[in-house]
């Protein structure tokens, strides 16, 4: 069943600001095909990354995270006190194990009167963490401005020797954040919809480091250490046929609790995935590619940052304008695919 969320006639929330951080360090895709051995075109023609962006040593998610969380307070022109949420979502490849990276940026910004905690949800993580802070601000009337941060370190699980996992290659390091504010007429958050497809789960997965593969135990396969994909042309079977129904599905059904359909939409944005399916999700809606925001190329895949990280480019950028219809979407691993729509009246939303 899909799970769907609409405004139903209560007070709105809004998007008042975002921010990102990108770091400084860059690999590049003929440095990716020396690694590999594949050739470069693989990673430039098909997979459609010419580099992508990686932390150093001593760059951090919790540290890369509140940069960005600071860009999104300053440009929402409030106190960080002033915030009363701050959801940090990632796919869990953070600082430490048994630590909260949401509470390190909660005390880094000084959201001292804001609660924090995190958000697993994949690939889909910033779009479930601005839906998950819009229902808890509106159920709360002493609740008025959230932060959603996403932030990940994901080159750090990449093996370039096994090319089963070529389709994880383009993993990259990045945040972006968001500010939402309760009562803001414009840039509003109308609807979300998602659905999991749990069969798929143990296709993809990270496995040194659970209970299965303890940390004390045995030392591991060195390919068990990294991202690593059970029968990759299983799983591309399976997505030939499921993943554009899936993400069809999602966004179909987020359009019509807001009213809309997809004919309406002005804007997408999407997780970054190969060339040939981010084609495909936008000749299934009947867009053109200067619909959406493409940073494969450049910045390469950030998990549960893309998103987010998106949104506030196409902001920065000023390709979102006033009246657009905006959705996000994105599918992640479990499998799971969601999506968000936005309708945009203004360039904060202010009030």
């Amino acid at each position: 069943m899909v799970q769907v969320s609409g405004r139903g006639g209560r007070e709105t929330v809004g998007v008042v600001s975002a921010g990102y951080h990108i770091p400084e360090g860059t690999v590049t895709s003929r440095e990716m095909a020396e690694w590999s051995g594949i050739p470069v075109s693989v990673f430039e023609d098909k997979i459609g990354v010419l580099r992508k962006h990686v932390a150093g040593p001593d760059e951090h998610p919790a540290y890369m995270g509140t940069m960005a969380a600071r860009k999104a307070i300053s440009a929402a022109g409030i106190d960080a006190d002033e915030i009363d949420i701050v959801a940090y979502c990632s796919l869990g490849y953070t600082d430490y194990r048994f630590w909260s990276p949401a509470a390190k940026v909660q005390d880094a910004v000084g959201a001292v009167n804001a609660y924090a905690f995190e958000v697993r949800n994949g690939c889909n993580g910033g779009n479930f963490g601005l839906h998950l802070c819009r229902e808890l601000l509106l159920g709360d009337p002493e609740k008025r401005y959230a932060l959603v941060v996403a932030s990940d370190k994901l080159s750090m699980v990449v093996n370039y020797r096994n090319l089963r996992t070529v389709s994880g290659f383009s993993f990259a390091d990045g945040a972006a954040a968001v500010i939402l504010k309760k009562g803001c007429p414009g840039n509003s958050l109308l609807s979300y919809a998602s659905v999991t497809d749990g069969s798929l789960v143990d296709f993809v997965k990270v496995p040194f480091g659970g209970t299965r593969l303890p940390p004390d135990g045995p030392l591991p396969d060195f390919c068990d250490r990294f991202f690593s994909v059970t029968d990759p042309e299983g799983l591309d079977a399976i997505f030939a046929r499921t993943y554009l129904e899936q993400y069809g599905r999602v966004i179909g059904r987020a359009l019509a609790a807001s009213g809309y359909t997809t004919a309406d939409i002005s804007f997408i944005i999407t997780n970054q995935v190969k060339r040939s399916l981010s084609r495909s999700i936008l000749e299934m809606l009947g867009l053109s590619e200067d619909k959406t925001m493409v940073t494969m190329s450049e910045y390469g895949h950030m998990g549960p940052v893309d998103t987010l990280f998106g949104l506030a480019k196409a902001l920065e950028e000023g390709r979102i304008h006033q009246g657009d219809l905006v959705v996000l979407a994105g599918s992640a691993i479990g499998f799971t695919w969601a999506a968000t729509v936005l309708k945009f009246h203004g360039e904060r939303g202010e009030d």
